[in-house]
């Protein structure tokens, strides 16, 4: 806009202008040029006048800043969802024509799109690999898998049944890819289970808690990257298979995503949030860190692991109790911590071979 450019220019005079007046004054109380009585007083009196019209257009260029963002924003929002419209209408013609991928798949990936909705929104590489875990456990035709699904879906619509907001009903498209993930979990959690007792191996203790702060400050902030990254890693090697190693990879970036999504839309998706952690806790018994002792001991972790890193120059005040865990807290009526947190052991994560 060209008003912008030409408040930009007028704060810029003004700053010059307030500078020059500073020197003269300056100049004048260490005796290096001196003002008569009426001179300082009209210097000060500008000065005075020059740095109110500054915070005036300072003001205005921060209001019609505003306003042109949003503008961009909206013509942003409106070419995506051009773009995403044009990408739904015409997939199942590109997943008929894709030479690399079998018939098999294929349906099934048809299938998973005729079950979704008309606007869920997710691309053809992740169909691929969602069919094709599907073919690999027979979801489409094991009956305990199909009836667990069912038991997900249930859980999940009876906790999401009362949320009517008009700002989130969009979110009502991660309804499918929500319970589809939480199976994915479950059924991972169950095969390792299996594995550890089919080879005798140390028993399982269960998945390491993770925190909300990760995702409240993701690309914001490499500490909540880093612990991410090591939550990851731990879970990681927990799993026995390659198979289960690919599983997981596919099964975290769905999960971030989702997250990721509904941190967006901030308190609007307290309660859609809220409702994925609890089937989530229920079906895969994956947790989150609540205690505010757990959580200063984590962050204090991560800091030595990257103590050698050029990383612990800024971000080291998060705030790690978020609004989000304190509006959890408040629905399961949790009673924080209160002792003196407990020494923080690095955990040994194995190097894949």
């Amino acid at each position: 806009m060209k008003v912008i450019i030409a408040l930009e220019e007028m704060i810029k005079d003004n700053e010059n202008v307030i500078k020059s007046i500073k020197k003269q004054l300056s100049n004048h109380e260490s005796g290096e040029s001196k003002l008569s009585f009426m001179g300082k007083a009209s210097a000060e009196t500008n000065l005075e006048n020059a740095q109110e019209q500054l915070e005036r257009h300072r003001e205005k260029l921060k209001e019609l800043m505003l306003q042109d963002m949003s503008e961009l924003e909206e013509k942003e929002r409106i070419k995506e969802a051009i773009e995403r419209k044009n990408y739904l209408n015409y997939q199942k013609v590109r997943l008929k024509r894709d030479v690399t991928k079998s018939n098999d798949e294929k349906l099934e990936a048809m299938l998973i799109l005729d079950e979704l909705k008309e606007d869920c929104y997710i691309e053809d590489r992740e169909l691929f690999e969602i069919s094709s875990k599907m073919i690999a456990l027979n979801l489409s035709i094991h009956a305990e898998l199909a009836s667990k699904l069912s038991e997900i879906k249930k859980d999940f619509e009876e906790l999401t049944k009362n949320l009517k907001d008009e700002n989130i009903k969009e979110l009502g498209q991660l309804n499918s890819q929500i319970c589809i993930v939480i199976l994915h979990f479950s059924v991972l959690l169950a095969n390792i289970h299996e594995n550890i007792e089919e080879d005798k191996l140390p028993a399982f203790r269960g998945l390491p808690k993770f925190e909300d702060w990760w995702i409240a400050e993701l690309w914001s902030s490499h500490q909540a990257y880093f612990g991410l990254y090591k939550w990851k890693a731990i879970i990681t090697n927990l799993c026995i298979t390659d198979d289960q190693k690919r599983a997981w990879e596919i099964i975290f970036s769905n999960w971030v995503s989702i997250k990721k999504t509904l941190h967006g839309k901030g308190v609007l998706a307290y309660h859609y949030n809220y409702a994925f952690d609890t089937v989530m806790r229920k079906h895969a018994e994956l947790e989150e860190e609540l205690a505010t002792n757990s959580l200063i001991s984590m962050e204090s972790l991560m800091l030595k692991l990257t103590e050698n890193e050029d990383f612990t120059k800024s971000s080291t005040n998060h705030k790690l109790v978020t609004d989000y865990v304190l509006f959890k807290r408040e629905q399961l009526d949790y009673k924080d911590v209160k002792e003196p947190p407990k020494p923080v052991e690095i955990p040994v994560v194995k190097k894949e071979k």
